[in-house]
């Protein structure tokens, strides 16, 4: 598998989205971007990555943010798609993408990050529709989401209380630091991109870089340093540490553009949200009717599962759902090579190398 994604002549391309003219180099770029990303990708989304690399590896304005950069640099970095940010039932690639991820980051890099990108829908790149409290509201509606579909305990050792120093937003088991860039921030430069996104980084990154020690701090210095540089207000009191009495996870995660955060954490645990302690169990929901979903794995295979069905890791939802019928119509009208996609690439450089 390719770890870093080709960014030649990124400076002659177009804007965020789109693809390169050459048939040859956009052809390169798709694939190299397929073999970063978690789940399914849309064609606009070799975009997206190029873009995130090249802003990431830039040396004539450095990213404040040194862990993503190492990422960029290390092939470390992982992308994900999900079709529409407003319309909930593109939602559910979310969980499958981010738990497919958490079931190997470790073996990616000590460098590591999820960036999952949203489009606007009907097969284009998000684009500003929205000021930034409306994406504040999307944001941790989309943390809700997640933890809503879980599926597995809070950790033990992760406190339920947003309030405590200790808190932070975990899944399947993982505690993971969310970072959530917008269209509409202007003044804080840092937390702009022409597509709303959300970083993951699991707390593995960030073992043995506490602020205590030499290396946790001098990534901190230069962080704020590049900070003051690229935005217009100043963010960093807002930034603490982990576990640090006065610090609150959460307000880092979505910082407005004058570099305030909401007066309380707007993300409530099921639990919280429904009056229960955090060990009893979710009331039952009614049954809903039987349906099928269309799935996809990384290698562009496809299958028909009962649409209440979790799903097994490395299978992502598609948007196709309906009866078991519809679903392998749908199957038979888009699944026309039944080659897995590496064996697809393999035949594909073997035939160009025989052309020769």
């Amino acid at each position: 598998m390719r770890d870093t994604l080709n960014v030649r002549a990124a400076s002659t391309l177009g804007s965020t989205g789109s693809l390169p003219a050459e048939p040859l180099l956009e052809d390169a770029f798709h694939e190299e971007a397929l073999d970063l990303a978690v789940g399914p990708m849309p064609a606009w989304g070799a975009g997206c990555a190029r873009d995130m690399i090249t802003t990431l590896r830039s040396d004539a304005e450095p990213f404040p943010c040194v862990f993503a950069v190492a990422a960029a640099n290390s092939g470390g970095l992982r992308f994900g798609f999900v079709d529409d940010l407003d319309d909930e039932r593109t939602w559910s690639v979310l969980p499958d993408i981010l738990a497919s991820y958490l079931a190997t980051y470790q073996s990616i890099s000590r460098n590591t990050s999820l960036v999952v990108f949203f489009g606007s829908g009907n097969g284009t790149a998000g684009q500003e529709s929205d000021d930034v409290l409306g994406y504040e509201r999307r944001f941790w509606s989309l943390l809700r989401y997640l933890h809503d579909s879980d599926g597995e305990p809070w950790p033990s050792d992760i406190p339920t209380d947003t309030d405590d120093p200790a808190w932070e937003f975990s899944f399947r088991g993982s505690p993971i630091f969310v970072v959530c860039n917008t269209p509409a921030h202007r003044r804080l430069r840092s937390r702009s991109n022409p597509v709303f996104n959300i970083t993951f980084q699991p707390r593995w990154v960030f073992e043995g870089l506490a602020p205590t020690t030499p290396r946790g701090a001098a990534a901190r210095k230069v962080i704020r340093e590049r900070l003051r540089r690229m935005d217009e207000v100043d963010s960093t009191p807002l930034l603490g540490s982990y576990g640090d009495p006065a610090n609150r996870e959460w307000k880092q995660y979505f910082l407005r553009d004058d570099a305030t955060v909401a007066e309380k954490c707007p993300f409530r645990a099921k639990w919280e949200a429904a009056g229960l302690a955090a060990d009893d169990p979710t009331p039952d929901r009614e049954p809903s009717r039987r349906l099928f979903k269309v799935v996809v794995n990384q290698e562009q295979q496809y299958s028909v599962w009962p649409q209440e069905r979790r799903n097994a890791l490395g299978w992502f939802d598609t948007p196709v759902t309906g009866t078991r019928n519809e679903c392998l119509d749908s199957i038979e009208l888009t699944w026309s090579d039944l080659r897995p996609r590496s064996l697809r690439r393999r035949m594909s450089v073997s035939a160009g190398a025989g052309s020769r």
